[in-house]
């Protein structure tokens, strides 16, 4: 039954539509690259649920609102809806609109945005938030921006991040102090600034048990579930496979457990799986896995909120650093144990 004591939102179009809230925002920016059954779908949803799609999308073109523009290039989808999911919340309790981009042609996609419309502000994620084109391009039009999770976060002035290296390092350790010692890592896609600190805090963990990292034991994976599930069986494949294995984000270690479960390989009896991001696939996949909890629609949230702020200030003249950190946390699930007695 479609509920009808609060107002409907993209979210729920998105649900009754079956579609993505990326697809949405498409729609309701008539956007020409949708399929026409989806458009038509998201329409329906759209009425059916007594969404003012219509009313947004005339705001839109008449310029009134204030816009923030996402702009993304990431291959893990649970990071996308996660990032994509925080800043239309925010934006919808500031009554901005949201308008989301994927920009794999990188500076040209921004260039896109920025002759397309006259947003208050940009929120740039990874990889392109590392990108030294797109940050003179923003810099030379006097657009405003917020980074997610840059490399070098006190480089700009408006960012939004956690600390990965230490993020890392505790849950390395939390492996070691289950007693494991050949840990496998899987790194993250090396144009990612996350990527480097996350190893970082992973070697640093071992150094604190007086081990050396084994190159033996390291795969570069590209944060998807494809190139995860490639170097798991790489590892998983090794004459004396490691005991545990930390992949750098929760697609990543899906992949993992799906790469053990076909070799027939206990989780967490034979084999110890971690992850990065505590996304929604780490609560429904079996077993359920222990991972890092990142606060992805948190920062997504936090960085429309800077953008706000920052509208205001600037008009005073306020030049101000905004360098935000959230809190993250070890969560326990089912995929980590102690190592198999040899």
């Amino acid at each position: 039954m479609t509920q009808t004591s609060r107002r409907s939102t993209m979210v729920d179009v998105a649900r009754e539509a079956g579609v993505s809230l990326k697809t949405v925002s498409r729609v309701l920016n008539e956007e020409i690259y949708v399929r026409e059954e989806t458009r038509l779908a998201v329409l329906e949803a759209a009425e059916k649920l007594n969404y003012k799609l219509n009313q947004a999308a005339r705001t839109l073109r008449a310029g009134s609102a204030q816009i923030v523009a996402l702009l993304v290039n990431n291959p893990s989808p649970s990071y996308l809806e996660n990032v994509h999911l925080g800043a239309l919340k925010q934006c919808h309790d500031l009554s901005m609109q949201l308008v989301v981009d994927e920009c794999p042609d990188g500076i040209e996609g921004v260039k896109r945005i920025l002759k397309n419309l006259t947003p208050v502000g940009l929120i740039i994620t990874p990889p392109l938030c590392d990108d030294p084109e797109v940050i003179a391009l923003l810099e030379s039009q006097h657009v405003s921006y917020v980074l997610i999770a840059p490399n070098d976060p006190h480089a700009v002035r408006l960012s939004v991040n956690i600390d990965d290296v230490a993020a890392a390092r505790e849950i390395t350790e939390y492996l070691l102090n289950l007693g494991h010692r050949r840990i496998g890592y899987i790194r993250g896609h090396p144009d990612h600034g996350a990527s480097g600190k996350r190893y970082q805090g992973y070697c640093e963990a071992l150094a604190k048990f007086g081990l050396e990292p084994d190159e033996d034991l390291i795969r570069q994976g590209f944060f998807d579930y494809s190139t995860g599930l490639q170097c798991a069986e790489s590892l998983l494949d090794m004459e004396k496979p490691p005991t545990a294995i930390f992949a750098s984000n929760d697609d990543m270690a899906a992949a993992t457990i799906a790469a053990a479960y076909r070799r027939h390989i206990d989780v967490p009896g034979q084999l110890s799986i971690v992850g990065f991001d505590d996304t929604s696939i780490a609560a429904i996949i079996s077993p359920q896995l222990t991972t890092v909890r990142q606060p992805i629609s948190e920062l997504a949230a936090r960085a429309v909120s800077l953008l706000s702020d920052n509208s205001s200030r600037r008009l005073s003249g306020d030049k101000s650093e905004d360098i935000v950190f959230l809190d993250h946390s070890v969560i326990e699930r089912d995929s980590a144990a102690a190592p198999p007695a040899q």
